[in-house]
């Protein structure tokens, strides 16, 4: 599973203070605290994370940071978590990507495409069948801080995409509105206690899976 290494990698590099395995099941969201020791094990024999158990108290487990290269003096990173992170399949621009390709595949006009890299404003995506149009606010799984899990800001970048699809509602009535979203269970379930207004406001959900498919909602 090279995909849970990675965001546990990216997570121990910015914890310098370590993370058992059940600290790193909840703030990433894994399926349980195994998963997270069996990732932390073939991450110690690639010689990525150091298991070590202090004070006699839990294995808590350490990223091994690479090296910095050496630049005319100056100490430059040859790599960072944040560049890791974009690279990642359920990174904002990336889910924006996969449900770009899906509209086009099925027969949408690409209107217009925000840079989220850049933060641009404006709706994520514009696109138009015939003379409907459509307008997708997009969200990524967001990388953990040492206050806050992924989890718990995930929540909010929810509520912030549902309340862009109830400003574009406002904005016009007629369009098709739809949320994408990488297809993760907290997400899910969030989805969930919405789904009420689903065809009061009239809006979709566009699921997006590690391997780039997508479903709608």
């Amino acid at each position: 599973m090279p995909f849970v290494k990675d965001r546990i990698y990216d997570y121990l590099a910015l914890h310098p203070e370590g993370a058992d395995d059940d600290e790193l099941a909840i703030a990433l969201n894994l399926s349980s605290r195994q998963q997270a020791n069996r990732c932390c094990r073939q991450l110690e024999q690639q010689g990525k994370v150091k298991r070590d158990q202090i004070n006699f108290v839990k294995i808590r487990n350490f990223a091994i940071v690479e090296p910095m290269a050496v630049d005319d003096g100056c100490y430059i990173a040859t790599d960072t978590p944040e560049s890791t992170f974009i690279s990642r399949w359920d990174w904002e621009g990336n889910i924006q990507s996969a449900v770009v390709s899906f509209l086009q595949e099925k027969g949408f006009l690409l209107i217009r495409q925000a840079n989220t890299q850049t933060k641009e404003k404006g709706k994520d995506i514009e696109a138009a069948f015939e003379e409907t149009q459509l307008w997708v606010t997009a969200k990524g799984w967001p990388q953990p801080t040492p206050n806050t899990p992924s989890s718990t800001q995930a929540g909010h970048w929810f509520k912030d995409a549902f309340f862009d699809i109830i400003c574009y509602r406002g904005e016009n009535s007629k369009a098709q509105l739809g949320i994408a979203l990488p297809d993760y269970s907290r997400y899910r379930k969030l989805s969930q206690k919405v789904a009420w207004l689903q065809p009061i406001i009239s809006f979709t959900f566009f699921w997006v899976k590690e391997d780039g498919t997508v479903t709608i909602e």
